[in-house]
């Protein structure tokens, strides 16, 4: 368990870095808007139920707005004059697939904090 929470950290800081050093091209950001940002996850072990919920309403919203925005992406005419270019393109696919990271990495952790808060619940439950 303890290397599961190791690699979503280390993976959260690759993307985090990653993120600051591939914005997305002005031209996308005009068409498409900013990225969505990934919601702050509660520790599953010292979570309420409340906030357990929130957190999931969250993370439904935050992949919503991702799929739309990778939608978005992917929907970007090919006759445009950035799309001739093959940097564009580059770009295009790099920022694509950064956010589709981004989407898999906030639900897989969640999913993780999800399942260590029923874990802890269950052994209230038995005390």
């Amino acid at each position: 368990m303890k290397k599961l929470y190791s690699a979503l950290i280390l993976s959260a800081l690759a993307l985090l870095a990653a993120g600051q050093s591939q914005a997305a091209h002005p031209a996308l950001k005009r068409i498409c808007g900013a990225a969505p940002s990934a919601p702050e996850l509660v520790s599953g072990k010292t979570a309420t139920e409340a906030s357990m919920i929130l957190v999931a309403g969250s993370v439904r919203g935050f992949a919503d707005q991702s799929l739309a925005y990778l939608s978005c992406l992917d929907s970007q005419p090919a006759s445009t004059s950035y799309m001739a270019q093959p940097s564009f393109r580059a770009q295009l696919s790099a920022h694509r697939d950064q956010v589709a990271d981004r989407l898999e990495d906030t639900v897989n952790a969640y999913n993780a904090e999800l399942r260590s808060f029923k874990a802890q619940q269950a052994q209230v439950a038995q005390k």
